[in-house]
């Protein structure tokens, strides 16, 4: 009878331990799949030629704590064999251990997001990528128009000039999808020129209800052989704005000046949206000559100077106007 209550006991404390062993491995299992290793969302970088080691203790640094003994057995449960890759990484607040490492080795990385807004110039645009985070390389040569106002996504490690490659595909599409369906006329001979008189309406044109309106006039007063006369392209040249200028830069001697010279300046002056573009390839038929602000954000049109005159002394008068208020 002692005999026998003693393989009880015994048999007992062998089942408690395997049962333990069992409990401790399944919750061991189970946290590996479900339990949360970062309090909140965040981004991490596995840099080019790390080992396993290395990216363990960043990701402690991280606050994200993972055991060697962990991190290895969980590479068990991954279906196929896991390798390191380089790159950015988002670890969400509600990701495990092997959503991380499903991640990592399926090469989900994060992508982010560049913006260039129309309008934005060379030097504007140059700055800006300066200061953009994760992307690497040089900055090739910045031509005016060239590049699509838009957002883009990129990499962590993905090259400037590959990003601008993309944001010259899409602008390239914009005009070549619209070449041969525009309203032709003999001042716009090229998809350059489309670039350089889009990118002064864009300038010019807060609304885009207007912009096909602006564009009528330009091309109204290239044809009656007028010069462009506008303040954007001057204020290009001499690196100011626009609501700057003084008396004196409109008589400035440079090829932006289309006060003194005619025709399309030399270049774009900065990168035109695709509204603005659109609207130098289906501009209105109008015969307005002159445009001034009507201090609202859009613009007064007129078709003599005398009409225009008189829109000038409007727009004087609402100045003062809204300084008194």
């Amino acid at each position: 009878m002692v005999a026998l209550i003693k393989n009880f006991k015994f048999l007992l404390f062998f089942f408690i331990i395997v049962f333990s062993c069992f409990y401790l491995i399944g919750n061991f299992i189970n946290s590996i799949f479900t339990k949360e290793i970062s309090n909140h969302d965040r981004l991490i970088i596995i840099k080019k030629n790390i080992n396993e080691a290395t990216f363990l203790n960043y990701l402690n640094k991280k606050e994200i704590k993972v055991s060697k003994i962990k991190w290895h057995i969980s590479k068990f449960f991954i279906k196929d064999k896991f390798v390191l890759k380089h790159g950015e990484f988002l670890i969400a607040k509600s990701d495990s251990l092997i959503d991380i490492l499903e991640k990592i080795n399926k090469n989900i990385v994060y992508y982010r997001k560049f913006t260039l807004i129309e309008g934005t110039n060379s030097k504007e645009l140059k700055n800006k990528l300066i200061q953009t985070p994760g992307l690497v390389g040089e900055i090739p040569y910045l031509a005016e128009g060239k590049f699509k106002p838009d957002t883009y996504l990129y990499k962590w490690g993905d090259s400037k000039a590959s990003l601008l490659k993309k944001m010259e595909i899409e602008q390239n599409k914009i005009i070549e999808s619209h070449w041969k369906k525009r309203k032709r006329n003999k001042f716009i001979k090229s998809k350059f020129d489309v670039l350089i008189l889009a990118s002064i309406i864009e300038k010019e044109g807060k609304k885009s209800e207007e912009l096909k309106k602006i564009s009528s006039v330009f091309l109204n007063r290239l044809d009656n052989n007028m010069k462009l006369q506008s303040d954007v392209t001057v204020a290009y040249a001499l690196n100011k704005k626009g609501n700057n200028l003084k008396t004196l830069d409109l008589k400035s001697k440079n090829y932006f000046n289309t006060y003194r010279y005619k025709g399309l300046p030399p270049t774009p002056i900065c990168y035109p949206g695709e509204k603005a573009i659109l609207a130098v390839l289906y501009p209105n038929n109008t015969d307005y000559l002159y445009f001034v602000s009507d201090g609202k954000g859009g613009h007064r049109f007129s078709k003599n100077y005398s009409e225009h005159k008189k829109n000038i002394k409007l727009w004087m008068r609402d100045l003062k106007n809204y300084g008194k208020n």
